[in-house]
């Protein structure tokens, strides 16, 4: 009795005719060339996807601010405390150490109607860079306009995909409702 435990080669033409002909290690093969470029791809969609969400957040807290502010007769600090948490409640779940709002109130004179800024403020270092160029062609006399801008400093969270932070501006822009200027007290 003989036992083999290879089968009996013919010939070395025959065996390599059969490795040629079996397949079974070519996807996976394919499968580990491809990979990382795979990878690549899913960490750029994930990594663009949070940086548009942090977008759309920051324009969100910014028009949020100017709304709250637009609603008021008049404004005090601690009103505007209250609209900064406001605006950094809208950011959550992104962190909002890097979050800055400024915000300027432009009032139109009476007979040119040219702007001139009533008051400004700002949360967390933000200010409003350059309120008359942003107001001009946005009032008629009499009226004023209440700007808020917003910046938000986004960390990637995949250094390799994007290897440095960037940030972010938006501006929104709002009438008073109630009254013709907001005062802040």
């Amino acid at each position: 009795m003989t036992f083999n435990i290879l089968p009996q080669q013919k010939g070395l033409k025959t065996a390599l005719c059969q490795a040629a002909r079996h397949d079974g290690g070519i996807a996976a093969t394919e499968f580990a060339l491809i990979l990382p470029f795979l990878l690549l791809i899913l960490m750029g969609v994930v990594e663009l996807s949070n940086a548009m969400l942090a977008k759309r957040k920051l324009l969100n807290a910014v028009q949020s601010a100017s709304n709250l502010i637009g609603q008021n007769t008049d404004v005090t600090q601690a009103d505007l405390s209250s609209i900064y948490l406001a605006a950094d409640l809208t950011m959550a779940p992104l962190a909002t150490t890097s979050l800055a709002l400024g915000v300027a109130s432009v009032r139109f004179n009476d007979i040119t109607g040219s702007p001139a800024v009533d008051w400004t403020d700002g949360y967390n270092g933000g200010n409003v860079y350059l309120p008359l160029d942003k107001a001009t062609g946005r009032g008629e006399a009499g009226a004023s306009i209440v700007i808020v801008s917003g910046t938000y400093t986004y960390q990637p969270l995949i250094k390799l995909i994007i290897p440095a932070s960037f940030t972010l501006n938006e501006v929104a822009y709002v009438r008073p409702r109630k009254v013709n200027y907001i005062m802040k007290f």
